[in-house]
């Protein structure tokens, strides 16, 4: 099921091509992970209005809890890239296990935590049986979050080595046989009784595992123990850990609180109105399809420029990084342009409310108008990831949000009585300054001279006591 990764000199006639190759599998194992939570979405549908409502709640929860750490494991990525990049192809698979030792020391903070993690939810305000249908349903994907880890860890190794279409064959699968177990635990069967939401849970946190055990068994195999020093280490330096927390926190932290940053969004809009919310809701829906591509082009800006810095050729990763972001300008372009033209079409085939249509309409508009910016920043940010250099991107997305993006929206929508048009105004603004902040760090160039091997050698440096293994 592994794909042979690419070289470096074979990347250069046609770069465009080669981030479209990178990219177009991400795409696909992102919508694979989106359909698996349409499916818990629908089934419960069939089950009852709380178990519909408890879900979408336990879901964010749960994933606003993992992002932190996965976000922080994504920076395996940086790392085997550079390292494939330098020629060290023996110095990527220890990349790797270093991340799944955190993944077992995040394990074990998180998982005594779960049940208050679950508890969460109440935070939401939701009735009563929804409330218990998304705590039941946050407890157990929490409890699944170390197998989400895993999986960040080895799907992060292949994409450094420049191996995308492994871990994209792997999510498909691993959907296909989510809708089955979904189904036979959500209903019940063989002996098995009907678990409502909690079944869809179960299935799902099933599914990933699954996954997780074939992409071991991609990373473990004859040729990556061979060429990429896959197999068990025998001996750990815990010093060597402190580099990947170094550069990868501060990406756990950025996804963490973007998540909460959002969901207090969506919380405030929710107190505007039902039909300002079911709009709110229609557009962030449909942005899916602009912003998954987005984020894949991101992925694949971290990889190509992490090993173009690697090989120690600045201006071939400043290439890349150009390319890339023209890419998603191109499609993200085209995205608000339909937004623009067909917003009312759109929002039309999800409501049958004028009043909501209306809303969404406008809505569209706005989302017509930052999707440039929101390529460019999205972009940049991946550019930024490959060179290392994470810290700075976090403080200014942590800033902008607290100052600009949840201020701005509660002053146009409540203060000035704008409502969620004006929030939307306030997200625009936020979006448009990120961009051109984040686009303003790449074009500086400092990230050209950065270099995470550097703070690796530096970090074992420090001849910690090694582990052992027998």
């Amino acid at each position: 099921m592994t794909s042979r990764p690419r070289t470096l000199a074979a990347a250069e006639p046609g770069l465009y091509r080669e981030v479209i190759l990178l990219a177009y599998p991400v795409v696909l194992s992102s919508l694979a992970n989106t359909v698996m939570s349409l499916t818990d979405t629908l089934f419960m549908g069939r089950v009852s209005t709380a178990a519909l409502g408890g879900v979408g709640l336990g879901a964010i929860t749960a994933w606003t809890c993992a992002s932190l750490f996965i976000g922080a494991l994504t920076v395996i990525n940086t790392f085997v890239a550079q390292h494939f990049g330098a020629g060290e192809h023996r110095r990527c698979g220890p990349v790797a296990w270093q991340g799944l030792l955190l993944t077992v020391a995040f394990s074990a903070v998180l998982l005594p935590l779960a049940g208050q993690v679950s508890r969460l939810v109440l935070f939401f305000g939701a009735p009563a049986a929804v409330g218990e249908a998304a705590m039941s349903y946050a407890f157990i994907r929490v409890v699944g979050v170390p197998v989400m880890m895993a999986d960040a860890c080895v799907t992060s190794f292949l994409r450094g080595i420049g191996d995308t279409r492994t871990p994209m064959k792997i999510s498909l699968l691993t959907m296909i046989v989510n809708v089955p177990l979904d189904y036979w635990l959500v209903f019940g069967g063989l002996g098995v009784p009907a678990l409502g939401a909690r079944g869809a849970a179960y299935a799902t946190v099933t599914s990933q595992a699954v996954g997780v055990v074939l992409l071991l068994r991609v990373f473990l195999r004859r040729s990556m123990r061979r060429r990429f020093a896959t197999g068990l280490p025998r001996r750990w330096r815990w010093s060597e850990l402190l580099p990947l927390l170094k550069v990868g926190l501060p990406i756990g932290v950025s996804w963490s609180l973007e998540m909460v940053t959002w969901t207090l969004f969506t919380g405030f809009v929710s107190t505007l109105g039902q039909e300002p919310l079911a709009a709110h809701n229609i557009v962030l829906q449909v942005l899916h399809v602009s912003f998954m591509p987005g984020l894949a082009l991101s992925a694949a800006a971290t990889t190509l420029v992490g090993q173009r810095l690697g090989a120690a050729d600045p201006e071939g990763a400043a290439r890349c990084g150009h390319a890339t972001v023209k890419l998603g300008m191109a499609y993200m372009g085209l995205m608000g342009l339909a937004f623009l033209v067909l917003g009312g079409p759109i929002a039309a085939g999800f409501s049958h409310d004028p009043q909501v249509i209306a809303i969404a309409r406008h809505l569209f508009v706005l989302a017509a108008a930052f999707q440039l910016f929101d390529a460019i920043g999205m972009v940049s940010s991946g550019i930024l990831r490959g060179a290392g250099d994470t810290r700075w991107p976090m403080l200014i997305l942590v800033g902008l949000a607290w100052t600009i993006f949840l201020p701005l929206s509660w002053l146009f929508g409540r203060r000035l009585g704008w409502g969620v048009v004006g929030s939307w105004v306030g997200a625009t603004v936020y979006i448009v300054v990120l961009g051109l902040a984040m686009l303003r760090r790449v074009l500086a160039g400092r990230w050209k001279s950065c270099s995470v091997l550097e703070s690796e050698t530096a970090g074992g440096a420090k001849q910690a006591e090694p582990l052992t293994l027998p």
